[in-house]
């Protein structure tokens, strides 16, 4: 029986239940193009599109720990900032390296992923539609540079979609 082995993608130690902001990156499954097209630098959401975007509008209104900054969906992933808001919580774990907090970045993402897969299963009217990766990828903001870096990256990504290495267009070069 084969294990999948995967490279732990989260910051030993850190709590990711800390307050901070976080810039993620959630793609889709075999990174599917299903969440709208390109056109003239600008993405023209399908419906599938449109779930993802009232879900992650809805992050702040169902998560009272969580608010979101800017985002952007692609055709095959969603780029956003998330800020997490606990006070009490400190930056480092003392204990175990990468147990999920109740009120962290984790939780917020899974229960986002779970939230777009439910509407567009319905949608499709299939309940075994794929339609995330099973990890995400994040970036701790450290300051005010990078995060207008952050906002700006996200605001002209739609432009550079041509160029971007989650064009599946541009994996086969």
């Amino acid at each position: 029986m084969k294990y999948k082995y995967y490279k732990q993608f989260r910051l030993p130690y850190y709590n990711y239940a800390s307050t901070n902001l976080y810039f993620v990156t959630i793609c889709t499954y075999r990174r599917q193009e299903i969440f709208g097209k390109v056109l003239n630098g600008k993405i023209n959401l399908s419906d599938e599109g449109k779930c993802v975007e009232d879900s992650w509008k809805m992050i702040p209104v169902v998560t009272n720990y969580a608010d979101i900054d800017a985002f952007v969906i692609m055709p095959n992933h969603i780029h956003g900032i998330i800020a997490i808001n606990n006070p009490d919580e400190p930056r480092e774990l003392p204990t175990k390296a990468f147990s999920v907090r109740k009120r962290s970045l984790s939780n917020v993402v899974r229960n986002f992923k779970t939230a777009v897969t439910t509407k567009i299963r319905k949608l499709k009217n299939d309940n075994e539609y794929p339609v995330w990766q099973s990890r995400f990828y994040d970036r701790i903001i450290r300051n005010e540079k990078e995060l207008n870096a952050i906002r700006n990256y996200i605001i002209n990504n739609p432009t550079k979609w041509e160029e971007e290495r989650n064009n599946p267009e541009n994996l086969l070069m």
